[in-house]
Formats: structure tokens, C-alpha cells, sequence
């Protein structure tokens, strides 16, 4: 594992030289790049009005898809939020990355990993993030121009006497059910607030401003507004509710379970029961089903929620032509996975189907002519990465797997890309599984491996032309020579081998190791964020360090800390060793070039992770 790591980090850390912070490469005023506002909305389905939702209420989204061009068949990598986000922001596939689930950040998996905003900093723009980009709590400082900025405190949407209901309920718990510290409030909310009086309106109003400020500046700029919303909790202000009829919404009350395939291929809306008046929220395969007047109601929060986030966009899209940018900016929008509403009988994402993999995607670029299109062009997510440098005129990093989706955007009736790919991670009854799927124009297939070794375990198969819905399983029963096709596609860019969740970064797990206290001193100009790293390579609860002071960490030999600076122009990775020392963070010589600085940093980490125990 770690040889395997040492040779990804060594080609990325060549490539890293120069890249960490803002480059003095620009272009000039007649040929300035165009700037980049990269819209993410989480949860969010083709429940759109643009995709032929008759029954959801976006006007703006919408008139962002006659701007520019809309990707009818748009498929994430992995449909659950941090592996999903991770893949699109690096521009590799998951297998590459190393992050398939939700406790792994990216920079323990490839510490070195160029970001998307990194690169374009690295071509002359301002790169500033707000929101949901990255898969919170734990934002990448290293990408942005600035530090992120902490949105205002928000006052609960919640009526009162919701923490004693949640205290009652925890009370009822068993002793072992992690909810029992953990329960979350009610799964609905709709408060009778303003817009900005919820986090993804605070956000907006934040984003609007900074606008305003770039636009007075000669640098292009790359601002990432990330929204939370529709993903739960379900959150309004009480007016998007009142928008929508709940007893004319679609609700799907005779979803069914495809037969003939493994258990583990379904998901169990596991994630509704992390909500105080979900914890008994059944499973696509319970006797016990979901009663209308609650999928009702769950589908009149959902619809509210893509309204509301509608309406931010709307005001960012009307800031940034009150700024005189919008003919200036790429407008780039999409979602991180899609969301099962009753669909296969179950709610939330973390599948391999269609309605979990699929994904609205819209681009608007100054050089798009023929705005107010769609292309059925298949897409991935991580085409966003070539996608955009090709926008902007600035150089394909030659480490991206994606493809440049420019051809479908100059013109859409072509189709140039044959097959996008997603995967899922599954334990099942003490067993782990990667599930792979390849989605061609007319088929998906799916090939689920045993985790540990890539051996083949069950096959599922798709026919798109006559099961949109993918309810029947054509895998045991189909031409032999269409799945042998299928297959050898697959393993072109998803070959079968062996692989472990743990990532490069992480402490040793001997219980035996001998203890040696690690007392890092904050010398930079930054506050400084700890993270202990544990053997699993998740990160532990974050100590800051403000400037000037120090901080002693009770540690043992082999264990690994992670430490970002607020302004990310510091990562470093550090262990506990003998004799101890205090060990003196400090910022980049100012003095340096920037790649120096880089190439410093780099060096600080191949150190590190050179001595870090086997």
C-alpha cells in the first residue's frame, strides 16, 4: 500500500511545484480569461423544470439552462456526497483517488492531489469558496485565494421545545444506538422566515458580495457557491411551501424491488433515520411500507427545498449581471448525486441505479452559441475538470481522467463520449463489495467485486430502450456477447484488483506503541487546524492553534497529524518522535517564489510520510 502511494505522490508532487498558491501568470486585459462561477447543489435530482418536471417551481434554474446547455444524461462517480465531490474537484476517478466513502478526506488518500480551483489560482485567478464544495466539515483551505468565511450563526428553524423532543426520544434509545448522543431534529422544517435567515440565503448574500468586490478587480475569478439544501435536513422558508400543492405532487407509492439481483445492490434509507421523527423510517424491503400522508409530505419538503435553492440562484445570477460580469463568466451547475423519492422503494441516494447516478448538469460560457439546448452527450462529472480549462483557456492538466465535454457544447446533436461509469461501496453480512457500473446509451451493466480481492460476485444489466425504470435484471438471461462487450468496456478503465479503504495517510494501529508527546508551535500567520489521523485514516476532532501559541498533543509513536493552515498556504503531515521536540510550523518563506514555497511544503510531506511507520 504504501509503495503504491509513494509512486502517486511522486507524480503529483512534480506536478504540485508552483500550484499551492496564487501564480503571477496572467493574461493580459484584451485577452483576459473568462471568470467562473461554479454553482453545486446537494441532493439534487433532475426535478427540474428544465429536465420536464411539470410539478417543480425553478424559474431560474430554468432560464440558466436557455443561457447555455443542458446535459441530459449527466452521471456522478459515486453517489453519495465526500467520494462524489472528491472525484469532480481532483479530476480523478475514485479508484485512482483513493476515496470511496464519506469518513475520508481527500488529503489523507493523496496529500499532494491538485484541486480543481488550485489549478486555475495557478493560471492567475482569485479562487474564493462559500458553502458546500467540498464534503463538510472538513473544506480543503489549500484550493482558495483566501480563507473561507464562517457564515453568520443561524437561529434555529425548529419550533420550541424540539431539544427536549429529541432528549425524550434519545431517552427510548438503546444503549448502543449511536443516535442515543446523535439524534437529529425533525426531518421538515418550514419557519415563516426571509430567505437569508437560513444558511443557504446567508451564503448567497455572501457570495452577491463578493461579487461585487471582484468585479472591481483586473484578475478573473473562480467563485464556488456550494448550497445544502435539498439534502436534509428539509428546510424552508414557509413561502416555498405554500408554492406547492402537496396532493398534486408524483408521489411514488408502488416502488418495487428488482428481483434477481444481490441484496447489497440496494440501498436502505438508512440516512432518513438519523432524524428525530424518521428513527423508524422502514426499508425498501420491510413488510411495513411508508404511508402516503408522510411520502406526501416528505415530497412537499423536498420540492420546497429545490424551490427555495432555486430562488439563491436566481439572486446570484441577478448579482452577477447587476455586477456587469455575466457576459464575462462561465455559469457551470450541477449536483453531486441524485435521490430516490419512493423510487425501488426507498428515499436517499447510495445506489448504483440510475435515478442515484444521474445528475442535472448546466453550462453557460460566453462561447456557447447555441444557448437554449440539450445533448443527450454522456457525461461525467469529472469531465468538468478539462470541461472548464477548455472554457477558460487555460491548459488540461495531464493528470485528469475526465474528457473535455467542448464538443457537445459547441454542438449538441453530437455524441462523442460512449459510456460514463459510477461505483458503490457495500458491506453486506460481514462482507465488503465495489460495485461498477458502465452506462452506455442504451444499457446499464453493473459488476459487483469482492472488495478485498476484485473477484467477480454478481452482475446486473439494463436495457434503457425498454426499462427506464431498471426494474428487471437482464444479467442471467441476456446475450452472452453483449455482456462479454459490456464487460471488456468496463474493465478498460475499471480493471479487477484488489483494494483497501484505508488511505495512504494513517496512523499505526499496533496497540503496543510506545508514547511520546508531539507539541506543535504555531509560528505562521494563520490559526492552525489539527487533525489526528487514525488507523482507519479518518480524521479526528479538529484542535485549532490560534498564532503564536502551542498545543501538546498526548500521542504514541506512529501516529500521524494533519496540519492545515486557515489560509491554506500550510499542509503538513507530522509524527510524534524520540527525542522529543517541539516542531515549529511556520508559513512560507514570503521571501520565496511561490513555487519554492510549494516545492517546500512538498518536501515537508515526502518527510513525513518517509518516516511514518509501516
Amino acid at each position: 500500500m504504501f509503495r503504491s502511494f509513494c509512486i502517486a505522490f511522486a507524480g503529483f508532487v512534480f506536478a504540485a511545484i508552483g500550484y499551492g498558491q496564487d501564480s503571477a501568470e496572467r493574461s493580459d486585459r484584451s485577452g483576459r480569461h473568462p471568470n467562473v462561477l461554479f454553482i453545486a447543489v446537494d441532493d439534487l435530482r433532475p426535478s427540474i423544470g428544465c429536465y420536464g418536471d411539470s410539478h417543480a417551481i425553478t424559474p431560474n434554474i430554468d432560464r440558466l439552462a436557455q443561457s447555455g446547455v443542458r446535459f441530459d444524461r449527466a452521471y456522478c462517480q459515486v453517489a453519495v456526497c465526500n467520494p462524489s465531490r472528491a472525484s469532480l474537484m481532483t479530476g480523478l476517478r475514485p479508484d485512482k483517488l483513493g476515496v470511496w466513502t464519506l469518513p475520508i478526506h481527500f488529503r489523507e488518500a493523496m496529500p499532494a492531489a491538485i484541486t480543481l480551483p488550485q489549478w486555475f489560482r495557478k493560471h492567475g485567478y482569485a479562487a474564493i469558496g462559500h458553502g458546500k464544495i467540498f464534503h463538510n466539515p472538513t473544506p480543503d483551505p489549500q484550493s482558495w485565494s483566501e480563507p473561507i468565511r464562517t457564515a453568520p450563526r443561524m437561529d434555529s428553524p425548529y419550533p420550541k421545545g424540539t431539544p427536549e423532543r429529541i432528549e425524550k426520544v434519545q431517552q427510548g434509545l438503546a444503549a448502543d444506538d449511536w443516535r442515543k448522543r446523535n439524534l437529529r431534529g425533525p426531518s421538515t422544517a418550514a419557519p415563516d422566515v426571509s430567505d437569508s435567515e437560513l444558511i443557504d440565503g446567508a451564503r448567497t448574500d455572501m457570495a452577491i458580495e463578493d461579487l461585487k468586490r471582484l468585479a472591481k478587480s483586473d484578475q478573473p475569478f473562480f467563485l464556488a457557491m456550494g448550497y445544502v439544501r435539498p439534502h436534509l435536513a428539509w428546510i424552508a422558508p414557509k413561502k416555498y411551501w405554500d408554492l406547492h400543492d402537496p396532493d398534486l405532487l408524483p408521489v411514488v407509492l408502488d416502488g418495487k424491488v428488482t428481483t434477481e439481483t444481490p441484496a447489497y445492490a440496494l440501498s436502505n434509507s438508512y440516512e432518513l433515520t438519523h432524524y428525530v421523527d424518521l428513527i423508524d423510517f422502514p426499508k425498501p424491503w420491510d413488510e411495513e411500507q411508508v404511508e402516503e400522508a408522510q411520502a406526501r409530505h416528505l415530497m412537499h419538503a423536498y420540492y420546497s427545498c429545490v424551490s427555495y435553492v432555486d430562488a439563491q440562484i436566481g439572486r446570484l445570477l441577478d448579482g452577477l449581471q447587476q455586477a456587469g460580469l455575466r457576459d464575462s463568466t462561465i455559469v457551470v451547475l450541477w449536483s453531486d448525486h441524485g435521490w430516490k423519492l419512493g423510487e425501488f422503494n426507498g428515499w436517499g441516494k447510495m445506489t448504483n441505479y440510475e435515478i442515484d447516478t444521474r445528475v442535472p448538469l448546466i453550462i453557460s460560457a460566453p462561447s456557447i452559441q447555441r444557448v437554449g439546448t440539450s445533448t443527450d452527450e454522456l457525461a461525467e462529472l469529472l469531465d468538468l475538470f478539462p470541461t472548464l480549462c477548455d472554457l477558460a483557456g487555460i491548459a488540461t492538466p495531464d493528470f485528469v481522467d475526465g474528457e473535455s465535454l467542448m464538443p457537445a457544447l459547441k454542438n449538441p446533436d453530437d455524441e462523442h463520449q460512449t459510456a460514463a461509469y459510477s461505483q458503490y461501496f457495500r458491506r453486506a453480512e460481514g462482507s465488503e463489495y465495489m460495485g461498477y457500473a458502465i452506462r452506455t446509451k442504451q444499457y446499464r451493466f453493473v459488476e459487483w467485486r469482492d472488495f478485498g480481492s476484485g473477484e467477480v460476485k454478481a452482475r446486473e444489466l439494463y436495457d434503457h430502450d425498454v426499462d427506464l425504470g431498471e426494474s428487471t435484471n437482464l444479467a442471467a438471461n441476456s446475450n452472452a456477447e453483449l455482456i462479454d462487450r459490456l464487460t471488456e468496456q468496463l474493465l478498460e478503465s475499471h480493471p479487477r484488483r484488489p483494494l483497501t479503504l484505508i488511505p495512504s495517510v494513517h496512523s499505526n494501529a499496533s496497540p503496543n506503541r510506545q508514547r511520546a508527546d508531539l507539541t506543535l508551535a504555531n509560528r505562521s500567520e494563520s490559526e492552525l487546524m489539527v487533525y489526528p489521523i487514525t488507523s482507519q485514516g479518518r480524521r479526528g476532532r479538529k484542535r485549532q492553534i490560534p498564532v503564536g501559541e502551542s498545543l501538546t498533543f498526548k500521542a504514541r509513536i506512529g501516529g500521524v497529524y494533519v496540519v492545515e493552515s486557515r489560509n491554506g498556504k500550510i499542509h503538513e503531515i507530522h509524527s510524534p518522535s524520540f527525542p522529543q521536540s517541539v516542531v515549529n510550523i511556520t508559513s512560507p518563506d514570503s521571501t520565496s517564489t511561490d513555487s519554492t514555497a510549494a516545492e517546500q511544503s512538498s518536501g515537508v510531506k515526502q518527510e513525513m510520510l518517509r518516516r511514518r511507520p509501516q
